[in-house]
């Protein structure tokens, strides 16, 4: 099965610690990361279409539920309501499930798991035939990859470290005071450091910033058009203090090819 895709807007910064928590055991979700701000929030869905969505739900009274009807409505939202509320006004609004503010991990947990498992059987129930698995792979192919693609970086989140392959990094994205870094693979890791420090440690001829949150393998670019990068289903700003650096390290990638 390949990875189930994921979003959250979570509106408080403990709320989104504790769904990061949760999405870091699952190695099957593919996590296009948070937003906090509603405005981007609704940006941000025009562009991607998450099988399951997080929605931090706390802040729109029940009679304030415009939200729903301004976005694409994914195939499975979890809310997260105030303890005060009636679940089934937002159950009726379309909602796949919800849980309280107060909820503790396994709760999260068992809900999202719960998510994957009816994904899962419906993808089943929908398959013509057996196929033999292979790794997915969210974007292309890289066309040219540098000689040094074997040496890897260490994340560390939790007191875990996990050795990844610079080669298979697509994007590192800050959020907040982590840094989500997305593989060839589909997969998710999670870092506790700053963009800054981790930047210095890449390999920049190939992992080049190209603005104050993101980081992206150029090795997997798609199309660029003026300051827009598209990589897969996601399309990145580069502003114009990393722009000199940016351009320099495609014009050398071209060259190669």
């Amino acid at each position: 099965m390949k990875p189930v895709t994921c979003f959250a807007f979570v509106q408080n910064a403990t709320l989104e610690k504790k769904v990061i928590d949760c999405l870091s055991k699952f190695k099957s979700i593919h996590f296009y990361g948070f937003v906090s701000q509603r405005v981007e929030f609704l940006e941000r869905m025009n562009l991607i279409h998450p099988e399951i969505l997080i929605l931090d739900l706390t802040h729109c009274k029940t009679g304030e539920n415009e939200i729903l009807e301004m976005i694409h409505k994914p195939p499975f939202i979890l809310g997260i309501i105030s303890s005060k509320e009636n679940p089934h006004f937002w159950l009726d609004k379309g909602i796949f499930d919800v849980i309280p503010i107060h909820f503790n991990n396994d709760l999260l947990i068992r809900k999202v798991y719960k998510i994957i498992r009816v994904i899962s059987d419906v993808s089943n129930l929908y398959q013509p035939e057996l196929m033999v698995a292979e790794s997915p792979m969210v974007y292309k192919s890289a066309k040219s990859l540098p000689n040094k693609e074997n040496e890897a970086f260490f994340v560390r989140y939790q007191k875990i470290t996990t050795k990844i392959k610079f080669s298979t990094m697509i994007t590192i994205i800050k959020n907040k005071k982590l840094l989500a870094i997305e593989t060839a693979t589909g997969q998710v890791y999670f870092h506790e450091s700053t963009i800054k420090d981790t930047a210095s440690k890449l390999p920049s001829e190939y992992l080049v910033r190209i603005n104050n949150a993101t980081i992206i393998n150029i090795n997997y670019i798609d199309k660029i058009q003026k300051n827009l990068v598209y990589m897969g289903d996601k399309v990145f700003t580069v502003s114009r203090s990393y722009f000199f650096q940016f351009k320099n390290s495609t014009n050398v990638l071209m060259k190669k090819e």
